[in-house]
């Protein structure tokens, strides 16, 4: 202690106060009293270095001399800085350990930072850091003023470089103000320390305003706290004495960068969104295009080869997929027979037996009447182990459905890839399925309105034959006749030459009668026809013609009669015109052998046609578009039009590809025999009705030409009211049978059109209606309700053929 003030009273006299002039005279006892007391009383005080002053006792880290008095030394590091109410000077010693002295701008006036300084005075504490509060300050030497500390952000959330000049870099993270002046906040969370720049009486407003978030600043300033209540290891903070201590070192985006990333990111994904969404939409739109054409395409097609034929050629595209295939109903034999085109063999698939796992997913479909989505025939119990060698991958088959009448299944397959199908592209399968329905339908309605206007065609040019053969009748008789009166007068060589004339004339006058009944076909009325003895009788005047030409004719008819109601002159001229097709494929053929035969099974009588032929020529003939295929005098499609009119059904069939086979397969009617006996006549109707049925449900319709034609009754089907108008208007007809609901005209207006143009009228409600049974009383019309009573029809029928009788059809 006594060295201590020892070094203080030296100290003293070799450095005086700046503040203070020398004494002199009576001053000088003075002084030296004041300096014996000042002595006395720095015999008390304490030195300290400035890392002693500023240390903290825990737990509340309060200032460890805290109100003591002491002496401690440094040099100056700021000019004096102002907050709130006081001045505070920071000083540092070489170690980089500082504090800061508080007082009033008086005292500190004339210290320049440099300046290296010995402050006698009491620690305390202002928020909870320490500062000394100086009764003296002398100034021991001048010198350089020292460097700012680097130190890092981080590192100044901390005690050690309270009081301290630094210097450091960051990015502000905030900016804004308090009540003694402006802040702004830089380094990580947790570890944030805050600029302050107090603002003075003088200052009129904020002074950081340049700098914004995300601006990187460089800072220079006293390293402070300003924490009013423990625990004091917080709010740390830069003094700075003006905004020139605060530098730009790099100016923030105007959008931050991980918000202008982010930003961009959901740009590029909205817009990669929306350009997938865009692609997947144009590639539905061209898709729907495509479909749309297809269905267009489909309907102006005149046959389910051509049909087929359009759909492999744009179904590949639109659905990826390998193959299409086409399954259509046969309703005679119960199955589905397979479209192919003209060079394929056709096959049927049974819709109770099924052979193969196509074969069967097939007929699930259609008995079903249910789209079949196949997605991995691997998975699918349809689909054996022993057929994946040969069944595609994925399969789709999709019932055709014509106005809610099932007429087959569209079957698309993939061979080589798993395929899912998606429940639009199912529903624009079943779309399209049915379009290529409704296209069938159509072409069987056209088929047989072609055949009836054919046939009205064949008879204006049979009626033209009829009177050019009635004009040779005559004649080629007389020379029949004379060649016999000469031949019975004559003897010798001449007999022979005159037994050839009366040969040949008889022969050319049956070949003209046989024209005559050929135009009459449409004056014929129903009646029973044996078809083994039409099949026979044509064969024995076909046999010498074969014979000439080198053509066998086989014949192999059924035991019992086959009789049949119907045209016998429709029906000769089918079998004849199927005869011509036949014979004219076999001339080329390497075997010219035609086999004709008949059986009966069921109730129906079958009659084949067997005749040899090339690919080629069977293509020709087989090809139900032509109106000219064959040689007869009708083409195929009115044979299979007369065929139907009757109840039956017609068939083109290539058993191989040098075997051709024609089948016609007619209903056996059961006729009520009079008398006892075997010897007993079949009784049969008065004659043959001309029928317009005005029906839009395919089912009923097919059900009244069906009944209808087992009559023999010509029947002419239309789905609309004005189509039946036109045909009531130009032909007449002895029935009309008409739907209760009709598309465009009711059938009120339609009656009142037609009822003065046809024999009776029959309506078909959808069940029986009291009030449309009293008002057809009068005998006008008959109520016929549904379903279709079979014993009903032909109560009608014969009705109508009895006033038939009683007025001839003109």
């Amino acid at each position: 202690m006594a060295q201590d003030t020892k070094l203080t009273k030296d100290r003293s006299l070799k450095h005086p106060a700046v503040s203070e002039p020398r004494p002199s005279g009576s001053g000088r006892r003075h002084l030296a009293i004041v300096c014996l007391g000042i002595t006395a009383i720095c015999s008390a005080q304490t030195r300290l270095t400035l890392q002693q002053a500023t240390s903290r006792v825990p737990p509340d880290a309060t200032p460890a001399y805290d109100g003591k008095e002491v002496i401690v030394s440094g040099r100056v590091s700021s000019l004096p800085l102002w907050v709130s109410d006081s001045h505070y000077l920071p000083i540092q010693d070489d170690a980089a350990y500082g504090l800061l002295l508080q007082g009033s701008d008086r005292q500190f006036q004339g210290f320049e930072p440099g300046d290296l300084l010995e402050v006698q005075g009491i620690i305390s504490k202002r928020g909870g850091i320490p500062v000394l509060l100086p009764h003296e300050i002398r100034r021991m030497s001048r010198g350089v003023p020292p460097q700012p500390k680097v130190v890092k952000p981080a590192d100044l959330a901390s005690f050690r470089y309270l009081g301290v000049l630094v210097t450091t870099e960051s990015t502000v993270a905030s900016s804004g103000e308090n009540a003694g002046g402006d802040t702004i906040v830089i380094g990580e969370k947790g570890k944030e320390v805050t600029i302050f720049l107090p603002r003075t009486r003088r200052d009129s407003g904020p002074q950081l305003t340049a700098f914004r978030t995300g601006d990187r600043i460089r800072v220079t300033g006293i390293s402070n706290q300003y924490c009013t209540l423990p625990p004091y290891d917080r709010f740390f903070q830069i003094l700075i004495p003006g905004p020139a201590s605060v530098a730009m070192l790099e100016k923030a985006w105007m959008i931050r960068p991980p918000f202008l990333l982010a930003t961009l990111m959901l740009a590029s994904l909205l817009l990669g969104i929306w350009w997938i969404r865009e692609r997947r939409m144009a590639a539905l739109r061209r898709q729907m295009r495509m479909l749309n054409a297809l269905g267009e395409e489909v309907i102006g097609a005149t046959s389910p080869a051509e049909v087929l034929r359009r759909l492999t050629l744009t179904l590949p595209e639109l659905s990826n997929a390998s193959g299409i295939g086409m399954y259509i109903l046969d309703r005679g034999a119960k199955t589905l027979e397979t479209v192919h085109s003209a060079s394929s063999a056709g096959e049927f698939i049974d819709l109770d037996a099924p052979e193969g796992a196509l074969a069967a997913g097939v007929a699930a479909c259609f008995r079903n009447r249910t789209l079949v989505a196949v997605h991995d025939t691997r998975r699918s119990p349809l689909f054996q182990k022993e057929d994946l060698l040969i069944s595609p991958r994925s399969v789709l088959f999709v019932p055709m459905f014509a106005h809610s009448e099932l007429l087959g299944v569209m079957e698309l397959h993939h061979m080589d890839r798993f395929h899912y199908f998606s429940q639009s592209e199912q529903a624009a399968m079943q779309h399209l399925a049915n379009q290529v329905a409704t296209a069938l339908k159509l072409q069987d309605q056209h088929s047989i309105r072609e055949q009836f206007f054919r046939s009205e065609k064949v008879a204006a040019s049979g009626q033209l034959i009829s009177d050019v053969a009635g004009e040779l009748r005559s004649p080629l008789e007389s020379i029949a006749a004379l060649a016999s009166a000469v031949q019975s007068r004559q003897n010798g060589n001449a007999n022979q030459e005159l037994q050839t004339i009366a040969d040949q004339a008889r022969r050319a006058a049956e070949i003209v009668a046989r024209l005559v009944s050929f135009a009459k076909i449409e004056q014929s009325e129903a009646e029973p026809v044996d078809v083994n003895a039409l099949v026979s009788g044509l064969l024995k005047f076909r046999v010498p013609e074969c014979n000439a030409i080198g053509i066998e004719l086989r014949a192999q008819l059924a035991p019992k009669r086959a009789m049949v109601m119907g045209s016998r002159g429709q029906l000769e001229q089918v079998l004849v015109n199927l005869l011509a097709d036949a014979e004219k494929a076999a001339v080329e053929a390497r075997e010219k052998i035609i086999a004709v035969s008949t059986s009966l099974l069921a109730r129906r009588v079958l009659v084949e046609i067997a005749y040899p032929t090339r690919s080629s020529e069977f293509q020709r003939i087989d090809g139900m578009d032509s109106d000219h295929a064959g040689s007869g005098a009708l083409g195929l499609g009115v044979c299979r039009g007369i065929v139907q009119s009757h109840g039956g059904e017609f068939r083109v069939v290539h058993v191989s590809s040098t075997q051709g086979r024609f089948d016609i397969e007619l209903p056996v009617v059961e006729t009520r025999r009079v008398g006892v006996g075997a010897g007993a006549e079949p009784q049969v109707g008065s004659r043959q009705l001309m029928v317009l049925i005005v029906e839009p449900d395919n089912g009923v319709q097919r059900q009244l030409v069906q009944l209808l034609g087992v009559r023999g009754d010509r029947v002419v089907p239309v789905a609309s009211a004005e189509e039946g108008a036109d045909l009531a208007q130009r032909m007449r007809f002895d029935l009309a049978i008409c739907a209760v609901r009709l598309p465009g005209l009711n059938w009120v207006e339609f009656f009142e059109r037609v009822r003065h143009q046809v024999g009776s009228f029959v309506l078909v409600t959808d069940g029986f209606d009291t009030d449309l049974a009293r008002a057809f009383q009068g005998g006008e019309g008959f109520v016929l309700s549904k379903p279709i009573d079979e014993a009903e029809v032909h109560r009608i029928c014969r009705t109508v053929e009895e006033r038939a009788v009683s007025e001839p059809r003109p």
